[in-house]
């Protein structure tokens, strides 16, 4: 329901209002949002402020304006990039969408992650290597709570400066803006947490960090992070699928234990 504006920041009111009934599927793709006049007069606000929140929805990708100065709401999915992650999880379009959210948001996670570790392993320096090794061994000495959350923040983005890959850095910071979504924040700290304790506070990933073992890095990071899938998997076939996927993994890295061992 669309509300008056109060207090400052019109244009950021009108923006978030106008996107949270298009993410929560009020306004159904192809439909034509209100006329401008209507909305200055629903917002009780001027000419300009509805037009910046229109023109930031377009340049989002939820709306198109057309040259007559119409606005149709766009099929985001298509047209929209990462910076909507952040919106997806302030207004789930159902009871099911901030599962979903995070999900989504996990599964590109896991993938990024693993080959961030490898490059790191490859490219870091040592000095880099031997501080995410010294992030690691805290994360473990302080073992729960906010403080662990955020060293792993942090050792995440010092791999990322180890890996040196300007896509991933930038996919990173949406992804963040996603995980610390008001909506999903709380959600998201309790499953990292329990992820990290589960897989031993991320210390063999460093450890192939700092040997410069990018192959041991990239499975230790894909098993880690895969944990968290699984528990918060509601698909029952989903793990049994997966059992094979885990085996393989677990023996390439035992292998690779033994050669830096050698």
């Amino acid at each position: 329901m669309l509300r008056v504006v109060q207090n400052r920041s019109l244009a950021d009111q009108v923006f978030e209002q106008l996107a949270a009934e298009i993410l929560c599927e009020r306004s159904a793709i192809g439909s034509n949002l209100p006329a401008e006049r209507k909305l200055v007069e629903t917002f009780k606000v001027n000419r300009h402020v509805v037009r910046e929140a229109l023109k930031r929805l377009e340049q989002v990708g939820l709306i198109k304006i057309s040259h007559g100065g119409g606005s149709r709401v766009a099929d985001f999915r298509r047209h929209a990039g990462l910076d909507v992650l952040a919106l997806m999880a302030e207004y789930p379009s159902t009871g099911e969408g901030t599962k979903r959210h995070w999900k989504a948001v996990h599964e590109m996670r896991r993938a990024t992650a693993a080959d961030v570790a490898r490059l790191c392993a490859r490219r870091a320096s040592p000095e880099l290597k031997a501080e995410i090794a010294e992030i690691a061994r805290k994360m473990r000495e302080v073992g729960d709570g906010p403080e662990l959350f955020a060293l792993e923040l942090r050792f995440w983005d010092r791999v990322l400066d180890g890996a040196d890959n300007i896509a991933y850095r930038l996919a990173f910071n949406s992804l963040i803006k996603g995980v610390l979504a008001p909506a999903v924040a709380d959600f998201a700290r309790s499953l990292s947490i329990a992820e990290i304790k589960q897989t031993g506070y991320r210390v063999a990933i460093a450890n192939a960090i700092l040997a410069g073992d990018s192959r041991a890095a990239e499975l230790e990071t894909r098993e880690a992070l895969r944990a968290i899938g699984d528990a918060s998997s509601s698909r029952a076939g989903e793990n049994t699928e997966r059992k094979p996927e885990r085996a393989a993994a677990s023996k390439r890295r035992a292998a690779s234990r033994t050669r830096r061992r050698s």
